[in-house]
């Protein structure tokens, strides 16, 4: 009859063990798949950020080099087609002019796995590619700040500014 007791003590202990050992699985898991964000890299959020950021900066220093790199679809096209003395005058003008923005704040971001369907494809959003809209408060020099967007496309693990 003590082991038949005992038998049925260990039970318990056993079903609690395994209860404690599902509920630290589960949190693995959970820590894995939406935690893991950290650990894997920069999420798609932050790469559009930086990448924005890249393209704004690059704007505002008249950095071409990177404007060619960081761009895509029709800017790409335009800062891949000037020549460096004829961009150098554009944004010697455009300082003057205080026109060049400054984004204050990225305020949202929509990511697109795949392309719109095929009548609304457009030159800044090509077909089967990922694509995102960001909308940021951006501003010109005496100028109030106003929401703008970005259209960004995803070329290998890089970001880059389409319109």
């Amino acid at each position: 009859m003590s082991t038949r007791s005992g038998g049925r003590r260990r039970g318990p202990w056993i079903a609690a063990a395994l209860v404690a050992l599902l509920a630290i699985a589960g949190v693995v898991a959970f820590a894995l798949t939406r935690g893991g964000a950290s650990a894997s890299g920069p999420s798609d959020d932050e790469k559009i950020r930086t990448s924005i950021d890249t393209f704004t900066t690059a704007l505002r220093d008249g950095d071409l080099a990177t404007l060619r790199t960081a761009t895509c679809g029709p800017l790409a096209s335009f800062y891949g087609g000037i020549s460096d003395a004829d961009f150098a005058a554009t944004h010697d003008a455009a300082v003057a002019a205080g026109t060049v923005p400054v984004v204050e704040s990225v305020d949202t971001i929509q990511i697109s796995e795949a392309a719109e369907p095929p009548g609304q494809i457009t030159e800044a959003q090509p077909p089967d590619q990922t694509t995102a809209i960001a909308q940021v408060t951006a501003r010109t020099e005496g100028a109030e700040p106003s929401a703008r967007t970005f259209d960004l496309a995803l070329d290998g693990e890089t970001w880059k500014v389409c319109a």
